[in-house]
């Protein structure tokens, strides 16, 4: 095998006039589609020099703050605050709905400052000094009533033993001769106490585990709902300790986190591993990115967009410039990144020129139906004359 030249007489071959090969049709194209590559690739260069690096943040209907004309004071606030966010990590953090956590109370038998109110199913001891045979012991019944003689029902739940000796002695007054009663407690059954019946016996600690409910909500042995949702864990630990005191009861708590969710982002665009990302702890915009593996060559660095909704309800956007972050420890362009955030990173000018140009040319060359192709002759011994084979 090998090539030939055709004999000398051959007749030369003729290509049919007006019909044009693919090949010298395209070769004008080409050029000019290579042409138009290198003014778009500079125009790509010139705009990704130009692209914005300032960041600011964009409030829905409101203006737009530019963190470059921020005072010296006022960035030395913002980085602080987030130095301070990140090193005290879940003291700081607000509790969200979902969120669990191991309560341990401690139980303080020390007396109240309030006086004891009879409670259902206390017994009471009630003695008439000079009229024996009406002495009694009576429990409380459900409906917080107790019954006397000639009186009949008579209400003593919520009441003192003051106000229901006074109480007796009154309505007796009409029925005998100067009445003098007394009347003691030989069994009560205080809030206190429920709540160490219910915790399984007297000890002195005891551990729940709960969670903040769907309407923000945690519910607390004796206690009404409290509110829990954007409440620090020391915070929320002072609230349950002055509600119990306003109930006059000797319970303090400590708060163990279990399951948290500190925050939960949406990561988009020119990253590694675009995805929801869920923290255990709060972080920054640039940790949040390292996390979803980093900007890709073709992303923007310095054009991150951040879309958040404030705590006054109002859609934000940031726009945060890590290069600055990284290279000039611009801490305050940085951000703690809010719960349910969307963060974007747009590919670089060059790479969106890149792209452009790369779907174009497909389209025109399709467009063409253009494809490469040949021919080469071949030798055959056999047939005394040459074959040609063309090549696809």
């Amino acid at each position: 095998m090998g090539w030939v030249h055709h004999p000398a007489d051959a007749p030369p071959r003729r290509r049919a006039a007006g019909r044009p090969t693919r090949l010298v049709r395209l070769f004008p194209l080409l050029s000019h589609v290579l042409f138009r590559t290198v003014l778009a690739v500079a125009v790509g260069i010139a705009l990704n020099a130009c692209e914005s690096r300032r960041s600011y943040e964009r409030v829905a209907g409101g203006s737009t703050v530019y963190f470059d004309q921020l005072g010296d004071a006022e960035k030395a606030e913002a980085r602080d605050k987030i130095a301070q966010i990140l090193n005290e990590g879940l003291q700081t953090y607000d509790l969200q709905i979902g969120d669990e956590f191991e309560i341990f109370f401690d139980i303080a038998r020390k007396p109240t400052p309030k006086e004891y109110v009879i409670a259902v199913a206390d017994r009471l001891s009630i003695q008439f000094l000079n009229e024996t045979d009406n002495n009694r012991v009576v429990q409380v019944r459900p409906d917080g009533q107790i019954s006397m003689p000639l009186l009949g029902s008579i209400t003593a739940a919520g009441k003192t033993i003051d106000a229901l000796t006074r109480e007796l002695q009154h309505r007796y007054a009409s029925l005998l001769t100067q009445p003098q009663i007394t009347i003691n407690e030989t069994e009560t059954h205080s809030p206190l106490e429920d709540f160490i019946e219910a915790m399984g016996g007297a000890s002195r600690a005891r551990t729940v585990v709960d969670k903040v409910l769907p309407d923000g909500t945690i519910s607390v042995p004796l206690l009404h709902p409290i509110k829990a949702r954007g409440r620090t864990i020391a915070e929320l630990e002072s609230d349950i300790d002055a509600a119990y005191t306003e109930a006059g009861l000797g319970i303090s708590v400590s708060l163990l986190p279990r399951s948290l969710r500190a925050g939960t982002a949406l990561v988009l665009g020119e990253v590694a591993r675009p995805g929801r990302i869920e923290t255990d702890r709060p972080q920054t915009v640039l940790m949040t990115i390292a996390q979803a593996g980093g900007v890709l060559p073709t992303g923007s660095l310095e054009a991150i967009r951040v879309l958040y909704v404030g705590n006054d309800g109002l859609p934000r956007m940031r726009a945060i410039n890590l290069k600055d972050v990284l290279e000039d420890l611009s801490l305050e362009e940085d951000m703690i990144v809010p719960n349910n955030a969307v963060i974007y990173v747009p590919p670089t000018e060059l790479a969106k020129t890149g792209r452009l140009l790369d779907a174009v040319l497909r389209d025109i060359l399709r467009f063409q139906g253009f494809s490469l192709g040949g021919q080469y002759l071949l030798n055959s011994p056999t047939s005394g004359g040459t074959v040609v084979v063309p090549v696809q």
